[in-house]
C-alpha cells in the first residue's frame, strides 16, 4: 500500500511546478522562495521587495485601473515626482482619447516640455499597501464538501461582510481605497488586497505610433521584436500626498519608492524579475477542457475576431481619420485574436491532453490509496459531465462575448435591456427616466468609435456566425424568423435591421433616449434579437440552467482538486494561478531554440528596425528622424558596450496578460526593461509552463531612454530619474 501511495503521489505531482523559475508568486510567499531567487543572482531580500512597514520595491509598482475599477495593465514609478512607465499599448486608449484629427498625438507622438503641458488621462492607478489573509472569515460556516450552491452563497455573503468591515476600519481613508478579496488556489485561500487609488493621472509622453507599435499585428507575440512599447504618465496628489480628483492645485505624487534606471544593460544568465498584475492563468485545466478549448472554443473565437478585424482594416487603410477612430478597437481585438489563434494550435497538438489525462488517472489512484473517496471521489466525474455540457452548448456564450460584444450596435442594444425592462413596468417609470438620462449623458462616448459602414458590416458577420455556426434549436425565434425571411442573406438582414434600429446612429439613439418608450424598443428588431439571445443564455430551464450546472461542477471539481494538490505538496510551496493580484516572477536573461535549426539570440538591435522598415507601411513604417539616428549610429550613452542600440531582450520570466507594462528588474533592484509580450512558441503558457521555450519579451530601458531623449527631445525628464 505504501508503495502505491508514493507512486500515485509522484505522478500527481507532475502537475505542480517543479522548476525553480516557474510561477507567478504572491507577495506573501516571497520569504519561502528568497533562497531560490538569491541563488540565481538576486541581491535583495524578500523584505526589500515586499514590506508593509518600510518602503520596498512593491511601492514602485502600479496597477492601472479604469475609472470603474477594472485592472488592465501594470507599470512602474521611476522618479520621486510620480513619473511612471507602462506599455504604449496600455496607454493606447488614453492617448487615443486625447488625440484629434487636428492634433493627432497617437500618430505623431507627444512630449510635455513642462508639467503644465501634461494632459489628464482617463484612468486611475492603484498602489498596493498591504495584504491580509481573510480565509477564516470567508470560509466561516462552510464545509469542504457541503452543498455547492449554499456554500457559494455563504462565501459571497462572507466576502461582502468582510470587505465592508475592512473598508470601515480604514476610517477617513476609506474613500481613497479599494479593498479586493481574491481567491487563491481555486477557493482554498482568500487574501484581501488594499489598494490606495490615485485618480489624477496625466500623460507626460508617448512615442509616435509607428515607434510604440512598430511591427503591428504581424510581429505581435513574435520574436525578434523591435517595438519601443512604452508610454509615460505622472501621478498627481492632493493635500498630504493623498489621492484627489483632477485639479490644477494638485502636486506630483511623492512615492515611497521609485526604481532606479540602469543603462548598464544585461547579459545572458543575469538575474531578471518582473513584478506586476498578471490577469488569469488556468494551469490545472482538466484534460477534457483542454480538448474543448483547443478543438472548438478557441477556433471559433479566432474566426469571429478575424472577420471583424478584416472589416476594420479595409476601412482603416483607406482613411487616416477612420484609422485613428478604430485604432484602439483593432488593437484590443487583435491582441487576443493572435493569442487565441496560437492557443487553438497548441492545445490541439498531441501532448498536453495526454499528460493531463495521465496525471488525473494518478490522482484517482491517490484518492483510492488514501481512502479519501468521500471528499475527492467525484472530482473527475464532475469534470467529465461539465465539459459534456459545454461541448454541446458552450459556443453560445462565446458568440455573446466575441460576436455581440464586438458589434457596437448590438452591444448598445444589449446595454439597453435593463432600460427596456424598466420601461415595461409602469411602477418603474421614474427609475426608467433616470436611467435614460444617465445613458444620454454617455452618448458621445458610446459613439466616439463608431463608423456606420463598419458597424453595419460587423453586424452582418456576427449574424452570419451565430446562425450558421450554432445549433439553431437554442436560437431565439425572432432571429430564426428573420433568417428565414431573408433566406439567410446576411447582408440584406443587416441592412434591414440597420435601417430601422435606434442603435445604428448617434442621432437616432439620442432621440430615443430623449423620449424612451417600451413600444419603440419592442419595434426595434435589432434590440429584440439581442435581448432574446441574451435571455436565452439566462433561461434556467434552457441554456442558463445548463451553464449553471456546468460552471458549478467545474468550480467544485477544481476547488477539490486543488485542495488535494495542497495536501500532496506537503512542505513544497507552489504558486497559485494568476488572479489579477500582484505577483513576482524570477528567472534569467535567456535565449532559446524555437524549433529545429532555429535559434534566437536574447536581444535585438536597431539594425532590425532598418531591416524591417517599409516606408508608409501600415505596420513597418518609422519616423525619418529615427531612421536617420540609426543610420548615423547616433545612440549617445544609450548604446551597449558592443556599440549597438539594443532594442528588446528575452528572459524566462513567467508572465501573462495584465503583466503588460511590468518592470523587469535586475538583481540590484534596478529597472532594465519593460515587459510587453510573450513568444509564439509558448503562447499556450496560461495552461502550462514550457521552460525550454517560454520567454518574456521586454523593451530595453536604454531604447526607451533613447527615444525620450534623442527622438522626443525630452531629455530633461531623465534629470528627475535615478539613472545609473
Amino acid at each position: 500500500m505504501k508503495k502505491r501511495i508514493i507512486s500515485g503521489l509522484l505522478a500527481v505531482m507532475t502537475l505542480l511546478p517543479l522548476k525553480a523559475d516557474e510561477g507567478m508568486w504572491p507577495m506573501t510567499l516571497l520569504s519561502k522562495i528568497q533562497d531560490r531567487m538569491q541563488a540565481q543572482g538576486l541581491q535583495l531580500s524578500a523584505e526589500d521587495i515586499y514590506s508593509i512597514n518600510n518602503s520596498s520595491v512593491k511601492d514602485a509598482v502600479v496597477r492601472l485601473m479604469t475609472k470603474q475599477g477594472r485592472m488592465f495593465c501594470s507599470g512602474e514609478i521611476i522618479s520621486s515626482e510620480g513619473l511612471f512607465l507602462t506599455n504604449h499599448h496600455c496607454g493606447y486608449g488614453a492617448i487615443q482619447a486625447l488625440a484629434t484629427p487636428q492634433d493627432n498625438i497617437l500618430t505623431n507622438g507627444f512630449w510635455a516640455m513642462s508639467k503644465e503641458q501634461e494632459r489628464p488621462a482617463n484612468f486611475n492607478i492603484g498602489l498596493l499597501r498591504k495584504i491580509e489573509d481573510v480565509t477564516s472569515q470567508v470560509l466561516n460556516g462552510t464545509e469542504i464538501n457541503g452543498d455547492e450552491a449554499a456554500r457559494t452563497q455563504a462565501i459571497n455573503d462572507n466576502i461582502k461582510a468582510t470587505q465592508a468591515a475592512l473598508l470601515e476600519a480604514l476610517g477617513e481613508d476609506k474613500g481613497n481605497y479599494s479593498v479586493e478579496i481574491s481567491s487563491f488556489y481555486n477557493g482554498n485561500q482568500y487574501l484581501a488586497m488594499f489598494y490606495e487609488v490615485y485618480r489624477d493621472i496625466r500623460l507626460v509622453g508617448t512615442p509616435p505610433e509607428n515607434v510604440g507599435k512598430f511591427g503591428g499585428e504581424t510581429d505581435n507575440w513574435r520574436w525578434p521584436r523591435h517595438t519601443c512599447d512604452f508610454s509615460m504618465f505622472r501621478i498627481y496628489a492632493g493635500a498630504n500626498n493623498k489621492p484627489a480628483d483632477y485639479s490644477s492645485e494638485n502636486a506630483p505624487f511623492a512615492p515611497a519608492h521609485h526604481l532606479p534606471v540602469s543603462l548598464a544593460g544585461a547579459q545572458e544568465g543575469d538575474y531578471a524579475m518582473t513584478i506586476g498584475y498578471p490577469g488569469r492563468t488556468t494551469r490545472y485545466t482538466y484534460s477534457e477542457g483542454i480538448r474543448y478549448l483547443g478543438g472548438k472554443e478557441r477556433p471559433m473565437r479566432v474566426q469571429v475576431r478575424r472577420d471583424i478585424m478584416d472589416i476594420y482594416e479595409s476601412y482603416m487603410k483607406a482613411d487616416k481619420d477612420i484609422r485613428l477612430m478604430y485604432a484602439d478597437k483593432l488593437a484590443g481585438i487583435g491582441n487576443y485574436w493572435n493569442k487565441f489563434n496560437g492557443e487553438a494550435h497548441d492545445l490541439s497538438k498531441p501532448g498536453m491532453y495526454e499528460r493531463r489525462k495521465a496525471a488525473e488517472k494518478a490522482f484517482e489512484e491517490w484518492v483510492r490509496s488514501t481512502g479519501q473517496e468521500a471528499v475527492y471521489g467525484d472530482v473527475t466525474g464532475l469534470f467529465d459531465e461539465a465539459y459534456g455540457i459545454l461541448n454541446k452548448v458552450g459556443l453560445y456564450q462565446v458568440y455573446l462575448q466575441d460576436g455581440i460584444a464586438n458589434s457596437q450596435a448590438m452591444l448598445l442594444a444589449l446595454r439597453a435591456s435593463g432600460l427596456g425592462a424598466m420601461l415595461a413596468d409602469k411602477a418603474q417609470a421614474e427609475a426608467a427616466k433616470t436611467m435614460a438620462g444617465q445613458m444620454a449623458a454617455g452618448v458621445d462616448e458610446a459613439f466616439a468609435e463608431f463608423y456606420g459602414p463598419i458597424e453595419q458590416a460587423v453586424l452582418e458577420q456576427v449574424l452570419k456566425h451565430i446562425v450558421e455556426d450554432l445549433d439553431n434549436s437554442y436560437l431565439p425565434q425572432s432571429l430564426l424568423d428573420l433568417a428565414t425571411k431573408y433566406k439567410r442573406d446576411y447582408k440584406a438582414m443587416a441592412a434591414a435591421l440597420w435601417a430601422k434600429s435606434v442603435f445604428s446612429s448617434k442621432e437616432k439613439y439620442a432621440a430615443f433616449l430623449a423620449k424612451p418608450s417600451a413600444k419603440a424598443l419592442n419595434k426595434d428588431l435589432l434590440y429584440v434579437i439581442v435581448r432574446d439571445y441574451y435571455n436565452a443564455l439566462r433561461d434556467p430551464s434552457g441554456l442558463g440552467g445548463m451553464y449553471a450546472d456546468a460552471n458549478g461542477k467545474i468550480d467544485r471539481a477544481t476547488r477539490l482538486f486543488m485542495s488535494a494538490q495542497i495536501q500532496m505538496a506537503g512542505d513544497q510551496v507552489f504558486a497559485p494561478d494568476a488572479n489579477a493580484t500582484m505577483r513576482l516572477s524570477y528567472g534569467t536573461i535567456k535565449s532559446y531554440e524555437a524549433r529545429d535549426a532555429v535559434s534566437y539570440s536574447y536581444f535585438t538591435t536597431s539594425r532590425g528596425i532598418n531591416e524591417k522598415f517599409v516606408p508608409a507601411d501600415f505596420e513597418f513604417d518609422a519616423p525619418d528622424e529615427l531612421m536617420s539616428l540609426i543610420k548615423n549610429k547616433d545612440f549617445g550613452r544609450y548604446a551597449d558596450a558592443d556599440g549597438e542600440l539594443h532594442t528588446c531582450f528575452l528572459s524566462n520570466n513567467d508572465i501573462t496578460g495584465g503583466n503588460s507594462g511590468s518592470p523587469v528588474i535586475n538583481g540590484k533592484g534596478e529597472l532594465i526593461g519593460i515587459a510587453f509580450d510573450g513568444n509564439w512558441e509558448a503562447i499556450s503558457s496560461d495552461f502550462a509552463f514550457l521552460p525550454e521555450v517560454q520567454r518574456t519579451i521586454s523593451v530595453d530601458i536604454r531604447y526607451v531612454m533613447f527615444i525620450v531623449d534623442k527622438l522626443g527631445g525630452a531629455g530633461y525628464l531623465l534629470d528627475e530619474m535615478d539613472v545609473r
